[in-house]
């Protein structure tokens, strides 16, 4: 009896700790900030999944129906008040599935918003923490929003940080020289950014990426040789994307760190 009074009281305190998460996450929405409302949901989707064992949500017709219709903040707001409702009344099956909608409208938004927003954004979030995670994402903002005075002035602040943050200036300077069309010094810039410490989050692929999009096969090989002799925990997986290029294949990074 003890253990079972236990148990819901702390399911109770997990709905009330996650308050302040939801009350953010509308703050954020309304304010175009999906990045923002995105990182308070994944302290509630890993609560979610623990009390579920690790469990995703079936991928079934229904939940691939309301997939199309996340695309629009109206859709995230009713379904943040649904996820919230659901984890309250304890029923985790049904919010593991809002919570992985959720997860899908929010990322999409993002996307979606224009880069000179973005770049605003970013600008805002240094401005009121400024250190190398802000201005790492301030120089890609500025990247895609094509302002490359303030991404040439964020990778060179990023090259007077402690040398872990070097291999996210160089790609950002790679990105810089691509975007204005010096292709040779992007191509060096890209094998120069491996030589450097990268941590447990792994390296940013971004350039290796459009300079696969331009066919630059064996300059990737080099900054993937590189890669399998760095810091990388995960540098395997190098060896396993230059086995790809070998074949004649594109190797899939996934998703790995795409602001690092």
């Amino acid at each position: 009896m003890k253990i079972i009074v236990l148990l819901g009281c702390a399911l109770v305190a997990c709905a009330q700790e996650f308050d302040s998460n939801f009350e953010t996450m509308l703050v954020e929405v309304n304010r175009s900030r999906y990045d923002k409302a995105l990182v308070q949901l994944f302290p509630v989707q890993n609560e979610i999944r623990n009390a579920l064992n690790g469990k995703f949500p079936a991928m079934d017709t229904g939940l691939r129906d309301r997939i199309v219709e996340m695309a629009n903040p109206s859709a995230v707001l009713s379904t943040i008040a649904l996820l919230r409702t659901l984890i309250n009344a304890k029923k985790y099956e049904d919010a593991n599935a809002q919570a992985f909608l959720l997860g899908i409208g929010l990322s999409g938004l993002w996307t979606q918003l224009p880069a000179y927003r973005k770049f605003d954004f970013a600008k805002q979030d240094f401005a009121e923490a400024p250190n190398a995670n802000t201005l790492r994402m301030l120089g890609y903002a500025a990247v895609d929003a094509r302002e490359w005075e303030a991404a040439r002035k964020a990778y060179t602040e990023l090259l007077a940080t402690p040398k872990l943050a070097y291999q996210s200036a160089l790609t950002i300077r790679g990105l810089v020289e691509l975007g204005q069309g010096n292709l040779l010094a992007a191509e060096k810039t890209l094998i120069e950014s491996a030589k450097f410490p990268i941590g447990a989050a792994g390296p940013n692929l971004r350039l290796a990426r459009a300079l696969l999009d331009l066919d630059k096969r064996g300059v990737v090989d080099q900054f993937l040789a590189a890669l399998e002799k760095s810091t990388w925990p995960q540098r395997s997986k190098a060896a396993d994307w230059r086995k790809e290029l070998a074949a004649g294949r594109r190797p899939d990074f996934g998703f790995l760190n795409p602001t690092n």
